[in-house]
C-alpha cells in the first residue's frame, strides 16, 4: 500500500493537545474540545498541522471516536501487536483520505501515533463514484487551445493538454478551478483547463489546482445542486472548498478561480459556509464563472461582500443549465431555446463539440460556426436566427 505522511520525528514523544499548541501548529480545535483529552506524538501532531481546515475537523473527528471507542470494529490490529491498531477514517466516506495508527499505552490512554494520507484512494477509479473531493495539480502537456471553432480532431486532442498530478493539501499555484456534475477526474482535469485557458488567456497558464468535485451519478449529483442550494447546512464539497478559500487568504495566496456548471453551485455554497464560520474578506481571490449552476447576480453580490472580484461571465443563451437551473433567464424564448437544445446539453445528440455547456462559451458567433462545423445545420440556423433578433444581421 502506498503511505504519504511527514516523516518520523520524536516517533514515541506524545503529550497532550491543549489549545495552547493547537494554537501554535494552526489548528482549530472543536468547540467541545476538552484539554488533553487526546494524546499525540510529535509526528502526528505535525501531520494534522498540515492538513487544511476542512480535513483538521474531519480526522479529529475520528481522533475523538477511537479515543472514546479503541477497540472499533473499524479498526485493524496490527499483525504482531494487538495494541497497535489502523483505523481508517469513516468521515464522511468509508474510503476517506486518512488513516490513523494508534496504540493504548500502560494507562489505558489511547495515544495517536501517527496520521497517513491514503493514496490509494485517490486518482482515477474503474467505478467513478469511488473519486474523492480533492485538490489535484493539473499540468499542461500540449499548446492545444480552444479559441474558436474546433474540429471533432482539435476537440479529442484537448483532452490530453491537460493532465492531473499529484493530490495537495493546499493550492500552490495562481490558477484554480472547481469542476461541474458527472465529471471523473480525467476529464475535470482537460475540461476545466480549458476553462481556465479561457476565462484568464493572457496569462499563458502551464498549471493549474483542480477542486476537483467527483461524481456520483446524475441523481446523486442533481440531489447535491439542490442541497446545496436549499440547505443552511452545506455540502461537504462546499464545506471543503470553504476551508481552502479560508486558508490561501490567511496564507496571503492570490488565486484566480474559474467555477463551471455545479462548480458555481458548490462555490456560492462555499462562500456562505465561509461567512457564517470563517469571517473576513476574500481579497486576494477573483471568481469567473461559465454556464453557471448558480443564479449570477446573487453569487456575485455575495462574493462582492466578502471582497471577492467576479471578473467575467460566460453563459451561453442556448444553454438550459444558467438559464433554468441557475434562474439567470426564466423569460419564455429562454425556456423555448433551452428545452430545443437540451438534446446536446443532455440527450444521445450531445458531445463537447455541439453542446452549449460543455466547452467555454467564447460567442454566440463562435457558436454557430461550431455547429456548422459539425454538420449540425438546423441548429446553427436556429443560432443565426437569434443573432438577427438580438445581435443584428451578420
Amino acid at each position: 500500500m502506498s503511505w504519504m505522511h511527514t516523516g518520523k520525528v520524536q516517533a514515541f514523544n506524545h503529550s497532550g493537545l491543549d489549545k495552547n499548541l493547537a494554537q501554535e501548529h494552526g489548528i482549530r480545535l472543536p468547540s467541545q474540545y476538552l484539554n488533553n483529552n487526546w494524546q499525540l506524538t510529535h509526528q502526528a501532531l505535525l501531520m494534522l498541522a498540515s492538513l487544511n481546515d476542512y480535513d483538521q475537523q474531519q480526522v479529529m473527528k475520528e481522533i475523538d471516536y477511537v479515543t472514546r471507542y479503541p477497540s472499533s470494529t473499524y479498526s485493524t490490529k496490527h499483525s504482531l501487536n494487538p495494541f497497535r491498531r489502523i483505523y481508517r477514517t469513516r468521515y464522511p466516506f468509508r474510503s476517506y483520505h486518512y488513516l490513523l495508527e494508534y496504540k493504548t499505552n500502560g494507562a489505558c490512554q489511547v495515544v495517536i501515533d501517527d496520521i497517513y494520507f491514503d493514496r490509494n484512494v485517490l486518482g482515477t477509479k474503474r467505478n467513478i463514484a469511488n473519486e474523492r473531493t480533492t485538490l489535484y495539480n493539473v499540468s499542461r502537456e500540449s499548446s492545444a487551445n480552444y479559441n474558436g471553432p474546433t474540429p471533432s480532431d482539435g476537440i479529442k486532442t484537448l483532452a490530453g493538454a491537460w493532465i492531473a498530478r499529484e493530490a495537495v493539501p493546499h493550492i500552490q499555484t495562481e490558477h484554480a478551478a472547481v469542476n461541474g456534475m458527472q465529471n471523473e477526474l480525467n476529464k475535470a482535469a482537460w475540461l476545466m483547463g480549458v476553462h481556465a485557458q479561457a476565462a484568464y488567456s493572457a496569462d499563458g497558464i502551464t498549471g493549474y489546482t483542480l477542486f476537483h468535485n467527483p461524481s456520483d451519478g446524475w441523481k446523486l449529483d442533481l440531489a447535491e445542486c439542490v442541497f446545496d442550494k436549499l440547505s443552511r447546512t452545506k455540502s461537504h464539497n462546499a464545506q471543503h472548498l470553504a476551508a481552502i478559500l479560508s486558508h490561501a487568504q490567511k496564507s496571503g495566496k492570490a488565486i484566480k478561480w474559474v467555477a463551471h456548471s455545479q462548480g458555481a453551485i458548490i462555490f456560492n455554497a462555499a462562500l456562505l459556509h465561509y461567512r457564517a464560520n470563517y469571517g473576513g474578506r476574500l481579497t486576494s481571490q477573483q471568481l469567473a464563472l461559465h454556464g453557471s449552476g448558480a443564479n449570477v447576480e446573487k453569487l456575485s453580490q455575495l462574493a462582492t461582500g466578502l471582497g471577492m472580484k467576479i471578473v467575467a461571465v460566460r453563459n451561453n443563451p442556448f444553454d438550459l443549465v444558467p438559464n433554468l437551473a441557475g434562474g439567470n433567464d426564466l423569460s419564455t424564448s429562454s425556456l423555448c431555446r433551452s428545452i430545443k437544445f437540451c438534446g446536446l446539453v443532455f440527450g444521445r445528440d450531445s458531445e463537447p463539440g455541439v453542446s452549449p455547456h460543455t466547452l467555454p462559451y467564447l460567442g454566440i458567433e463562435t457558436y454557430k460556426e461550431q455547429l456548422r462545423m459539425f454538420g449540425n445545420h438546423k441548429k446553427a440556423a436556429q443560432v443565426q436566427r437569434y443573432i438577427n433578433k438580438h445581435v443584428g444581421n451578420s
